[in-house]
């Protein structure tokens, strides 16, 4: 037990000593390093705050000038301000709306005003005069219908009488005269329509079709009129709308939006810099104790808290500037001229008289007496063409009587049918005074209409036509709809809803840039006070490395020897493993005592124990052992392994180790009796005064 003890005292007390050794090793080192330039400040930065420094990143932001802003974001401010000084209300906004809107609803119109045609409207009015019939006209009419009448009258006479069965010669000869009357009633029923025509009374729907055309091209000219008077005085509203895109044009034809996003970019990018300047738990590390330093370690400090503040701005700023990009990027300005069609709508309207008027009161009596006579007219026509049936029916049954019953002696009960049968037909011949009344009726209808009256009215319509219709070009020529009109309008309230103030933090972050670059600048011209007393130290950085490696050697085989004695603790009776625990325990127990009295310096001939059960131990722990230590052995059966992996490298790290130590000790001790250079002041000039004793009495 003596022995063990004695062990690991041994080793405690080397690793202390190499410790502390280590320690004042290496911050003499540093500082010796820093004093001679060797190691610069922007080193020591690094290696505190474990992070690269690359300030080169901030070079470009250098020589911007941040005063009066940056380039794009005055442009940008300049644009919203004028956007904002030329924006427009919703009202003026609806009226210019409302105004393409309405023009879209003559669309119509502007085709059908060459149907205008007072040429086929004097056609009508012929036609409709010709039929102001004289007595002479009623005679000629009058006539044959009368005829029609009392021959349809005689033959139903002459066949009512029969019925169905034989007929004698008599009632045949009687039946058989008929044929002859039929002759009569085609006659005349040819010969009322042929008059009719002459005198006008003919299908004329293509001329009052025209009429109608006309009259429809002169109501909604003076509908349009009433509208539009609402729209005078739309020219300036359109100048409004014309500047408020105005803005919007020069925002899509500069470059200012891209060049926004690129700056966002690029701030961006730079900001890496800010990020990670995180210290360990102890700040300084392994410069604490150096006293020279301590100004830079401030600075350091200073640097490493601004950059934390910086990164925190930088982030929100970030935030801001990815809700202004996609606000860009999401809004899209519509390609072509944004005021073309404003401005081309302003001309269309700009010399149009809006108080022009087209009267239609000409029209009204016109119409209501004109549709009377349509009606009239529409039912002579339906007569007409009862006669023209009338002929067609009577020339059949004529040709076939006349082939059939050439005497009375062929009559038949089929002729009586016949007749009959046609007799039902043209029933309404017992009434032929409805055409005289019509003809009659429409007469004094034609008679209140003033022609003149009307045709003058087109004619002034006519004459003031063009002005109109050169407006409803000019529209039809912008090729373009109230609805594509209320997509621009919406526009700029769309493209300018962002806060212009996101990108004063640009200038902000900038600021931070210049200021970060200034402070890295600040810290690689620290240079610390020249130290006397560290003046020739002995050790480079490879002998401080080889100090710690040691170092690092002794705390692996304390860590084995403490574990060591942690394991004896455990009660393995039984439990399977006795025999390769007795064997771990004592030949690493044996080790570690060769290592301690080999005072470990000098342990190039000791090796390292094989055959450890290692494995044998670790899968009982894992798999059986369960106490509240089980982590603790597994983690030293860790250190096990480590040890017997890196051992055959120890004996050279505790050399060089051991070296480096010597070197540091032998140069304390030279500072502690430092050796005095005799000079021989016959030989070489010397500042030195020789005092002599005084002379004595």
């Amino acid at each position: 037990m003596k022995s063990t003890k004695d062990s690991q005292f041994a080793l405690d007390e080397y690793y202390q000593e190499a410790s502390e050794i280590y320690e004042k090793a290496n911050k003499i080192h540093l500082e010796n390093g820093l004093a001679t330039g060797k190691i610069g400040a922007l080193d020591v930065s690094e290696r505190i705050l474990n992070k690269k420094i690359d300030a080169s990143l901030l070079e470009e932001y250098l020589e911007m000038k941040i005063s009066g802003g940056l380039k794009e974001q005055n442009e940008m401010l300049e644009l919203f301000e004028k956007a904002k000084e030329s924006e427009t209300s919703e009202q003026l906004k609806d009226d210019v709306e409302n105004g393409f809107n309405m023009m879209d609803g003559f669309s119509d119109l502007g085709k059908k005003i060459s149907e205008f045609n007072i040429d086929s409207v004097d056609d009508y009015f012929k036609r409709l005069d010709r039929r102001l019939f004289n007595e002479f006209f009623v005679s000629v009419v009058e006539f044959p219908l009368e005829r029609l009448h009392g021959t349809y009258s005689i033959i139903f006479e002459s066949v009512s009488p029969f019925q169905d069965g034989t007929l004698s010669d008599t009632n045949k000869t009687i039946v058989w005269k008929n044929i002859d009357l039929l002759r009569k009633i085609s006659k005349a029923s040819h010969r009322i329509p042929e008059v009719m025509k002459q005198q006008g009374f003919n299908d004329d729907s293509q001329s009052f079709d025209s009429f109608e055309r006309t009259r429809d091209v002169t109501e909604k000219l003076n509908a349009m009129m009433n509208e539009v008077k609402n729209m005078e005085g739309i020219d300036s509203k359109l100048l409004k709308v014309e500047k408020e895109m105005e803005a919007l044009e020069e925002l899509k034809e500069g470059n200012v939006v891209n060049e926004i996003k690129n700056r966002f970019q690029n701030l961006t990018k730079s900001s890496d810099f800010l990020t990670n300047f995180r210290t360990t738990t102890v700040f300084h590390g392994e410069y604490g104790g150096i006293q020279s330093i301590s100004p830079l370690l401030q600075k350091i400090k200073s640097f490493s808290s601004k950059m934390r503040l910086f990164e925190f701005r930088t982030s929100t700023s970030s935030k801001k500037w990815s809700t202004l990009e996609n606000h860009f990027q999401h809004t899209n300005i519509q390609s072509g001229s944004l005021t073309e069609k404003f401005s081309n709508f302003r001309d269309c309207v700009q010399n149009f008289d809006f108080q022009m008027s087209f009267p239609i009161e000409f029209l009204a009596d016109f119409n209501e007496k004109l549709t009377e006579i349509r009606l009239v007219d529409s039912d002579i026509q339906n007569y007409t063409k009862r006669l023209e049936e009338l002929a067609n029916t009577t020339d059949n049954l004529l040709t076939l009587t006349e082939q059939r019953y050439p005497d009375s002696a062929q009559v038949d009960g089929d002729l009586l049918s016949l007749f009959r049968e046609y007799l039902s037909e043209h029933a309404w011949l017992q009434d032929v005074d409805i055409l005289m009344m019509m003809l009659r009726k429409i007469r004094d209808l034609l008679k209140e209409l003033n022609f003149d009256d009307v045709r003058k009215g087109f004619e002034g319509i006519l004459e003031k036509m063009d002005k109109p219709k050169q407006f409803l070009e000019c529209y039809s020529n912008l090729e373009t709809t109230g609805s594509d009109i209320k997509e621009l309008l919406v526009l700029p309230g769309k493209v300018w809803n962002f806060d212009p103030k996101v990108l004063e933090s640009t200038v902000e972050v900038v600021g931070m840039f210049k200021e970060a670059y200034k402070m890295v600048e600040e810290i690689k011209e620290w240079k610390v006070a020249t130290n006397p007393e560290i003046k020739n130290f002995p050790l480079n950085g490879e002998d401080v490395k080889a100090v710690s490696d040691g170092i690092n050697v002794l705390e692996t085989i304390r860590n084995v020897q403490h574990g060591l004695e942690m394991m004896k603790t455990l009660d393995v009776e039984n439990s399977g493993i006795n025999d390769s625990w007795d064997l771990l325990d004592s030949s690493l127990s044996q080790f570690i005592e060769i290592l301690s009295s080999q005072k470990i310096w000098n342990s190039s001939n000791v090796s390292f124990p094989t055959n450890l059960p290692i494995d044998t131990i670790k899968t009982f722990i894992e798999d059986e052992y369960q106490e509240n230590q089980r982590n603790d052995i597994l983690n030293f059966l860790k250190e096990i392994q480590i040890l017997k992996t890196d051992f055959p490298e120890y004996p050279n790290k505790l050399e060089k180790m051991n070296e480096a130590i010597e070197k540091m000790k032998e140069w304390e001790g030279e500072k502690m009796n430092p050796v005095k250079t005799m000079i021989d002041c016959y030989e070489m000039e010397c500042n030195a005064s020789l005092k002599l004793p005084e002379t004595s009495n």
